[in-house]
């Protein structure tokens, strides 16, 4: 992820804990949906938008 950024932005750097914060929000965003008993195709907006 940092790559990526740093290609288009590098002016802008990734902070180190972006990557991961990004794969905790997938998997709390998934798992929430889970425990609440919703499909996981209606958190897809969601997930489309954070990554």
């Amino acid at each position: 992820m940092a790559a990526l950024v740093a290609e288009r932005r590098p002016d802008r750097p990734v902070p180190p804990m972006t990557g991961t914060a990004a794969t905790g929000t997938v998997v709390h965003l998934s798992a929430a949906a889970i425990e609440e008993g919703r499909d996981l195709s209606s958190t897809s907006g969601i997930l489309a938008c954070t990554a």
